[in-house]
């Protein structure tokens, strides 16, 4: 029932009818008397009417012909029957927006007004105007009720035709018609909040920041215009400059959001948009008139296609490398840019079409929203996949010092075993032959723990690339032998099952000698610590096709699958099981493959669980310059 009547033309009514019950709504839309002026006496039920205009509502709008800023009247007479009685419930008629003050008599006494002149000029032009009819200055015959209005401006007439129907009815049909505007208002504002928390929360300050406050703003904004503004102000004065100031920072929110989502320095264009924006903002504190309002509203809207070219010039400029990022939001300002359009005409009132702009803004903001929702979900996704690294890197970490502080009290405990032997006798039993120099095996554990400090500074060098290399020609099998004896007398192991196979014997390779004793100290040492002393190492190197060769293989443990594929990750050891029995500070691998890069080779392992491991380092020949 409340919402009958919109749709009623056909029962419009003209002034002068008789009106037999109120039970069904009434649009009073032709016969209504028209004049320019003032005379308080135009309020009486006798008006000499020789001088009047009969007009049709509503018929607002500016005057082409004269100018009617100031005072003008409309009245409308009905008739009521003779055995009329008073509606069971109470009634009211709906008289729409009034620009800008108006008082409204029936038979002569004031019901109700909206605004005042003097003392001072109180204008609202946004209030819905709905006044009770009181039902004992209703009466059988003739009944007319007068409407007095102030203009303010040359805007005038009358924007609806009024409307007489049950009071409940007409004030809930206004609630339903700004429930949407209402809904979009709040949604606008919580939207906001979230992407302000965000950026907070997040430590980001730049697009969700200003996305937030363009969402906060234009919930404000919507709310003021609906019957809100009643709600959060005491003034329309000040409920309309706040509206308009709203209404300023709007674009440049906008387009900083753009400057930051995009990551585009600030123009000079941009910054003078802003400046006149900003004294805009300054000279609309102090207007409080309706002509001043409605200059702001022209110059905003004189202005608006600068922010709108800015728009598409930065889309323009940086769309196609950022097309993912923009498709969204692209959506959302075409179904924006004309309900814009509409609005500042509507804000003109050029043509009034309410409620386009809280549709478009839905749209607008909701595309952007499921942008940067896209973009924050692959950020905290991203932000999560780093702490994991972080702490995973930060136990690998603790690991290596805990796997360094091992060695190195292994170290200097088998140094300070050493010197103890040094000042013991032979025993006779012992052939000397057989008995290892004490002072000799001290300096082994001492190179071994100088080996390791070495290391890491040579990793960190050549992941640095700040390494140095001093290239010269050595004999590969005596460093091979060197290595092995000082990986032996450190693990105080001496194995008669390595064979070593350098063809030819006498070859020799030109080099940094550390780099190529660093390959063979890691792989070597891995072939002794992973297997059991009884087990075969076979060490070979040789060179083909302009490139040296060096296989080192053993039949120990052998690597799973998984092991392989991060077996040269930095600080990663394998057989999990036992790394805690197998001595190393888990760089080893790493330093091989960043050598092997260094010297432009090429380090392949073949590995299964229990058949033991293969590492084929092929390195390119390099000519003695």
């Amino acid at each position: 029932m409340p919402l009958v009547f919109f749709s009623m033309d056909l029962m419009a009514t003209p002034c002068g009818t008789l009106i037999t019950s109120f039970e069904k709504p009434i649009i009073l839309n032709t016969n209504w008397m028209f004049r320019k002026g003032d005379n308080l006496d135009w309020r009486d039920e006798s008006v000499e009417e020789s001088f009047w205009v009969e007009r049709s509502v509503p018929d607002y709008g500016i005057s082409k012909t004269e100018n009617l800023t100031g005072y003008h009247w409309y009245r409308c007479s009905f008739y009521l029957p003779e055995n009329y009685t008073n509606p069971v419930e109470p009634i009211a008629i709906k008289l729409g927006r009034m620009r800008d003050i108006d008082e409204f008599y029936l038979n002569g006494t004031l019901v109700d007004k909206t605004g005042s002149v003097l003392p001072k000029l109180e204008v609202d032009f946004q209030r819905i105007r709905i006044y009770s009819l009181p039902t004992h200055l209703l009466k059988p015959g003739i009944n007319v009720m007068a409407i007095r209005i102030y203009a303010a401006t040359n805007l005038n007439g009358l924007k609806e035709s009024p409307i007489i129907t049950k009071e409940r009815d007409l004030r809930e049909s206004v609630f339903t018609k700004e429930i949407f505007a209402m809904v979009c208002g709040y949604v606008f504002i919580f939207m906001g909040i979230y992407f302000l928390v965000g950026s907070i929360v997040r430590g980001r300050t730049g697009e969700n920041f200003f996305f937030a406050l363009f969402s906060i703003f234009m919930g404000i904004y919507v709310l003021i215009r609906t019957q809100h503004r009643d709600i959060l102000f005491d003034s329309f004065t000040w409920s309309y400059v706040s509206e308009l100031l709203v209404l300023l920072c709007l674009p440049s929110f906008f387009i900083n959001f753009l400057h930051q989502y995009l990551k585009i320095k600030r123009n000079v264009i941009l910054t003078a948009y802003e400046i006149f924006l900003g004294i805009l903002f300054v000279i609309t504190l102090f207007f409080r008139t309706p002509k001043t309002w409605l200059l702001v509203i022209a110059l905003f809207n004189y202005v608006l296609p600068v922010a709108l070219g800015l728009v598409i010039y930065l889309f323009i400029k940086n769309g196609k490398e950022n097309i993912t990022k923009i498709k969204f939001i692209l959506i959302g300002i075409a179904s924006l840019v004309p309900t814009i359009l509409i609005d500042s005409l509507s804000a003109l009132e050029i043509i009034y079409m309410p409620g386009t702009i809280y549709l478009g803004f839905l749209v607008f903001l909701v595309m952007i929203s499921i942008q940067l929702s896209n973009d924050m979900v692959l950020g905290l996704q991203n932000f999560i996949e780093q702490e994991k690294e972080l702490i995973q890197m930060e136990r690998v970490k603790t690991g290596f010092l805990v796997n360094l502080s091992t060695e190195f009290k292994s170290g200097m405990e088998k140094i300070k075993a050493a010197i103890d032997n040094i000042s013991k006798p032979i025993s006779k039993t012992k052939s000397k032959k057989n008995v290892i120099d004490p002072v000799k095996q001290a300096e082994d554990h001492i190179s071994y723990m100088s080996y390791m400090v070495e290391e890491a500074l040579l990793l960190k060098r050549l992941e640095d690339k700040s390494y140095a290399p001093f290239f010269e020609n050595f004999s590969v099998l005596e460093l091979i032998k060197t290595t092995v004896s000082s990986i032996e007398n450190h693990l105080d192991q001496k194995r008669k099952n390595i064979h070593i196979d350098v063809r030819p014997s006498s070859i020799e390779m030109y080099a940094p000698k550390e780099l190529v004793f660093c390959i063979l100290r890691n792989l070597i040492e891995n072939a002794y610590i992973y297997t059991d002393p009884k087990t075969e190492i076979t060490i070979e190197f040789y060179n083909k096709d302009g490139f040296h060769y060096l296989i080192v293989m053993d039949e120990g443990l052998g690597l799973s699958q998984l092991e392989m594929e991060t077996i040269f990750q930095k600080f990663v050891r394998g057989y999990q099981d036992k790394k805690t029995e197998i001595p190393g500070a888990g760089i080893g691998l790493t330093l091989v493959e960043a050598t092997v890069k260094y010297l432009g080779g090429v380090v392949s392992l073949k590995s299964q669980e229990g058949m033991g491991a293969k590492f084929t380092i092929k390195i390119p020949e390099r000519n003695q310059k």
